[in-house]
């Protein structure tokens, strides 16, 4: 009952929104969707869906993971929450503006690397898992977030929030053929455009947070 009186409040609506939105963009399932057609074209439907199913259970495990761990992680090198904010805000800030001009983001890997894999698995962890799906952008998002979260049922929220973002994630990659022929290339790249500038606009959030942490203002 306490996680559903905190699901109603404000500031919980408003973090669980914002959670939602960076990690949905940073992810980036929809901009991923002509990679995944790309790479998966020679396997068969079964398999198609089985490497899907796989690449995004292991992809959402890596980022719990590193989200919950990440904070301590940082404090046994000595680091301060507020420096990795202000990074994470400049990386994010810098994989937007790609996005905004229409750049291919450099948290991917190029078609030569991931063409070099013949084995399913191996595909399935690398390229597809990681770092399409979990990439530095997304680690980072996901351990600033859960900094800024400041109690249990945020947490749990943003936790929470990670597991609907890949399950949402997983449903746009299996129907990527008909979202790829819906959108066409005009709409995916309008789409990457706006999702730009919403991630821009967090990264700022990111950057000053990070500041007045820093300076205590």
């Amino acid at each position: 009952m306490d996680i559903i009186h905190a699901l109603l409040k404000t500031n919980s609506i408003t973090f669980f929104l914002q959670s939602f939105v960076s990690l949905f963009v940073i992810v980036n399932a929809i901009g991923n969707v002509p990679l995944f057609v790309t790479l998966l074209e020679r396997f068969s439907e079964t398999e198609k869906t089985a490497m899907m199913k796989k690449a995004t259970i292991i992809a959402a495990i890596t980022l719990l993971i590193v989200t919950v761990t990440g904070n301590l992680f940082f404090r046994l090198l000595g680091i301060d929450m507020f420096s990795f904010t202000i990074a994470g805000g400049i990386l994010l800030m810098i994989i937007s503006i790609e996005m905004l001009l229409g750049l291919k983001t450099r948290t991917q890997s190029s078609t030569d690397e991931e063409q070099t894999s013949s084995e399913i698995d191996e595909i399935t962890v690398v390229p597809l898992a990681i770092p399409l799906l979990t990439g530095p952008g997304a680690l980072t998002t996901a351990i600033v977030l859960f900094d800024k979260a400041g109690n249990i049922h945020n947490r749990i929220i943003l936790l929470g929030t990670i597991v609907l973002v890949f399950v949402i994630s997983y449903i746009i990659l299996v129907k990527s053929k008909p979202i790829l022929s819906f959108l066409g290339k005009t709409g995916t790249r309008v789409a990457r455009r706006i999702m730009g500038l919403m991630l821009l606009s967090i990264a700022v959030q990111f950057i000053i947070k990070g500041i007045v942490d820093a300076f205590h203002l």
